[in-house]
């Protein structure tokens, strides 16, 4: 097996059992969308579904690929697509929730399923999904004149909690969601509604946001949102979160060539030996989800010492040095993201220090690892 993606099992159970100890009574859902940030989205459904209250996904067919694996209910967050929505005919209502913005995506639904609940999306400043204003004063009418409609809740996304530590955006916000959420008891006429606003950061630095339910993504997985989220997060008082990431990706060595020095490595001759070097040839590349832009930057980490990535990162493999490590030879592990220890070596590669070296965030990394490679769960 040229690659694999190991999951931690008491990683992720971990991660959930820390934010019950914070968010007190509020339900426990698990994003799962984007094939689990990478993690795979089917693995991560079998592991956490007897420890959380529910999944969200971003498609329905999110939700059609891992409803047989649990009995917990699913919250589809993304666009409503009517096409897609057909998926949902045979599947019981009371596991799937989808959310809605507007009144055309609640008429669909009801010509389609009537009988499928739904939360209404409010826009409080992220100018994405949900309407705000007077387009949300007609969605709330029609509501108000339709109490046959299955609607059972609402919800927000905060746009400025991770990237700060003045949270005052976020607090505007949360006001703007308590004037929707009066409005939307009125509309209701005394159904029961819930709320939901937190995401990652929201649930463990706004305690005030925690309401019904929390939707815990990144952090599910022992990655922080940001460092001024944990910052922010560590300056609480209380119990603070001790997240530890739940994926290893792992390839091995599948050649190694002895180059002399001035040897050029890779596309655009890029790199240049300076010294007669042992280069190691991995199966991995772009379309794997190795980032081009970690060419001549990162490393990996081969019998627990880095080992630089030199020239190019192609689309199917990458060039590491290998000349300062002892005995190294075709077969052994190359380990993309993760710690490895070795005859009393140890090193790491983090999804933090990737996606710092590739200019982007913890999230993309992850989450661009290609979903046909292997995942294997561990521990």
């Amino acid at each position: 097996m040229l690659h694999r993606v190991e999951i931690s099992r008491s990683a992720l159970l971990q991660s959930v059992e820390q934010y019950r100890s914070v968010i007190g009574r509020s339900q426990f859902y698990a994003i799962v969308k984007s094939n689990a940030y990478g993690h795979g989205l089917r693995h991560c459904v079998q592991i956490l579904s007897p420890a959380v209250d529910g999944f969200g996904v971003n498609h329905i067919s999110e939700a059609v690929q891992a409803y047989d694996l649990t009995d917990r209910p699913f919250l589809v967050m993304g666009r409503f697509d009517a096409d897609e929505a057909r998926q949902l005919l045979d599947l019981d209502a009371s596991r799937i929730t989808v959310v809605l913005s507007d009144i055309d995506e609640i008429r669909q639904l009801s010509e389609l399923r009537p009988d499928l609940p739904f939360h209404l999306k409010i826009d409080t400043g992220m100018g994405r999904l949900g309407r705000r204003g007077s387009l949300l004063d007609r969605v709330f009418s029609y509501l108000e004149e339709h109490p046959d409609l299955r609607w059972t809740g609402i919800m927000t996304h905060f746009a400025n909690v991770e990237d700060v530590t003045d949270q005052s955006f976020a607090e505007e916000q949360l006001r703007l969601f308590e004037e929707a959420w009066q409005r939307a008891q009125v509309a209701a006429k005394g159904r029961p509604l819930i709320r939901h606003a937190a995401a990652s950061a929201a649930a463990m630095i706004l305690p005030q946001s925690r309401l019904d339910l929390v939707r815990v993504g990144i952090s599910l997985y022992g990655l922080w949102a940001s460092q001024a989220t944990k910052l922010s997060h560590l300056s609480l008082g209380g119990p603070h979160l001790q997240l530890r990431p739940a994926l290893r990706w792992i390839t091995k060595i599948v050649q190694i060539n002895d180059l002399p020095a001035a040897s050029k490595v890779g596309y655009g001759c890029t790199y240049q030996t300076q010294q007669a070097s042992r280069i190691a040839v991995l199966p991995v590349g772009y379309n794997e989800g190795y980032d081009r832009r970690l060419s001549n930057r990162a490393y990996v980490v081969i019998g627990g010492r880095r080992a630089p990535v030199v020239g190019r990162v192609c689309m199917n493999m990458i060039m590491v040095d290998v000349t300062h490590i002892p005995d190294v030879h075709a077969g052994m592990d190359a380990v993309l993201i993760g710690r490895q220890e070795l005859d009393g070596h140890s090193d790491e590669m983090t999804a933090d220090a990737m996606a710092e070296l590739s200019g982007t965030i913890n999230y993309e990394t992850t989450t661009r690892i290609h979903p046909d490679l292997k995942r294997v769960v561990v521990d």
